[in-house]
């Protein structure tokens, strides 16, 4: 069962990471993976969603549930499909203006002999792409934080 963790550090209160963490219209822009989502059924803490991503250019459909644990503090994303399913877990704290995402995802691969071979590849993959997921949500937010601000300056 493969597993990572990652930290990244982003130069905004925790409020704002979080809000744009949890926002599923900006999981596309960050995650080169995901192709599609359309929210089935959403609460203030649960979202629940049909997703269709790619893992090395092979197409999976699934549900996602995004649950909010503890508001800009603790979020899980599940995910299930026929060939992958697991869990990220998002921790956010903020210490004089900038927030920590530790992101620690763990998984699995289905049964089948195709999730089987490519169970390796797929996994350093897999890393990359939540690895990157991070860093350009890191971009995003500071980019737009700073453009509100010179906004609101002018």
């Amino acid at each position: 069962m493969p597993t990572f963790e990652h930290t990244i550090d982003v130069a905004a209160p925790v409020e704002r990471v979080s809000e744009f963490m949890t926002d599923p219209t900006n999981w596309p822009r960050t995650h080169a993976s995901i192709s599609q989502l359309e929210i089935i059924e959403s609460s203030d803490d649960e979202m629940r969603m049909d997703a269709t991503f790619r893992v090395l250019g092979i197409g999976n459909e699934g549900e996602m549930v995004q649950r909010i644990l503890e508001p800009d503090s603790h979020v899980t994303v599940s995910f299930e499909s026929p060939g992958l399913s697991g869990t990220a877990d998002y921790r956010y704290s903020e210490s004089d203006g900038v927030t920590t995402i530790v992101e620690f995802v763990d998984y699995e691969f289905g049964d089948s002999l195709l999730d089987r071979i490519m169970e390796p590849v797929a996994k350093r993959y897999n890393e990359r792409q939540f690895r990157h997921s991070l860093e350009s949500s890191k971009e995003l937010i500071e980019a737009e934080l700073a453009e509100s601000e010179r906004m609101a300056a002018a």
